[in-house]
């Protein structure tokens, strides 16, 4: 996928924003990249389960203040 230009691979999305659309609903996604480069560098055999958590840990709180803002907005 690097070779046709992408810089992030997603594994979800597709399924949710094609239904949404069918039923004229808006759409937005809020993504996180907890295993960035999978498969690459020290990452190319195996993930720690213990580096995922931490920067899903991480990235939740930002996930839960940028949907706090939207809402109060």
């Amino acid at each position: 996928m690097e070779r046709d230009g992408a810089d992030v691979v997603g594994m979800t999305g597709m399924p949710e924003a094609a239904l949404a659309r069918e039923l004229g609903l808006d759409y937005a996604a809020l993504a996180v990249s907890a295993n960035f480069a999978a498969g690459r560098g020290d990452s190319a055999h195996a993930v720690a389960l213990e580096r995922i958590e931490a920067v899903l840990a991480q990235a939740m709180g930002r996930v839960r203040r940028i949907i706090e803002q939207l809402v109060a907005g």
